[in-house]
């Protein structure tokens, strides 16, 4: 008899670099974007800290009986001052769903969990970005939101 996997939406923790790392390179590769190595260390130990409002939920495996499954999902979140209003914009900055587990559900909830949390801290409204070419994501935050403006960019 096959059980059935449960996926868990947590916060991420000190033990789970590795997984955490695996999955934020994906992420960065999929947008053809290169990190130095050590900006890997250094945004994890930025999540974990307690003063800084840089956000992570992953999300893993879970069957009856384990501890802690496989990460097949992370997402990346921090809140943006407005002049428009005293409550802040959650800005959902990155999700990344392992490719073999699209298409279940698996974004929705994890965009659903940093709204959740975003409602939880007073924000205005949560907002997130793609490329314009990311049509499987597209597909999925259509569905959640609407894309009313146009980003430009500016290198420094």
């Amino acid at each position: 008899m096959s059980l059935e996997m449960e996926y868990k939406i947590t916060q991420l923790d000190r033990d789970g670099f590795d997984e955490w790392a695996t999955l934020f390179k994906r992420y960065i590769e999929f947008y053809e974007a290169s990190l130095p190595e050590d900006q890997y260390k250094k945004t994890f130990e930025r999540i974990l800290d307690s003063k800084s409002d840089l956000y992570a939920f992953v999300m893993r495996e879970h069957q009856e009986g384990s501890d802690k499954g496989k990460m097949v999902a992370i997402a990346h979140f921090f809140p943006q001052q407005t002049p428009w209003s005293e409550q802040k914009i959650m800005l959902l900055n990155d999700l990344f769903v392992n490719p073999t587990l699209r298409g279940k559900g698996h974004g929705r909830r994890m965009i659903q969990a940093v709204a959740d949390y975003s409602k939880q801290l007073g924000c205005l409204r949560l907002q997130w970005l793609t490329k314009q070419d990311n049509t499987t994501a597209r597909r999925l935050y259509d569905t959640m939101a609407e894309a009313s403006f146009v980003q430009y960019r500016m290198g420094l």
